[in-house]
């Protein structure tokens, strides 16, 4: 069940989810997810990613912005976790951005695999960008989504 949480009186859901299906086994997915050469394609323009729990990861989307973030959870090629910034330019602390947790799991299925993207922490965010970044989370996701299924399928390139 998803918490909703109020923000100036509306109400705004804590996660977000999107699913889709590819046609190629989870181990396609999952290299297209974890390896920085392979973001670059299709999530952004560049990407570093150090593969392991602690590890730090970056994504730069030209040069209007870019998110930085720390993986929690690896567990190849099925699950992965990771804490990132919800919004750069709002420090909930001295130099600490707010931050949303994204969870990626990708489960086979007789065709290829399904992917499963969540992404949580929107009702622990500041109120002054709860809203905000949630609306521009599903706007990211389900285009970069869409952007992950032309890559993985040779319909990007």
């Amino acid at each position: 069940m998803t918490q909703t949480i109020q923000t100036n009186g509306v109400a705004v859901p804590d996660q977000i989810e999107i699913e889709r299906t590819f046609p190629v086994p989870p181990e396609r997915v999952w290299t297209a997810l974890t390896d920085p050469g392979e973001l670059a394609r299709w999530f952004g323009t560049a990407a570093e990613v150090d593969l392991r729990p602690g590890g730090a990861l970056r994504f730069v989307f030209g040069t209007s912005w870019d998110v930085s973030g720390v993986i929690e959870v690896i567990e190849p090629p099925r699950r992965l976790v990771y804490a990132w910034e919800a919004d750069a330019d709002v420090a909930s602390g001295p130099g600490t951005p707010p931050m949303t947790r994204v969870e990626f799991v990708l489960d086979p299925i007789p065709d290829g695999t399904r992917l499963r993207v969540v992404e949580s922490g929107f009702g622990a965010l500041p109120a002054s960008i709860r809203r905000s970044s949630r609306d521009g989370r599903v706007t990211g996701w389900t285009r970069e989504m869409d952007h992950l299924v032309a890559y993985v399928t040779g319909e990007g390139d």
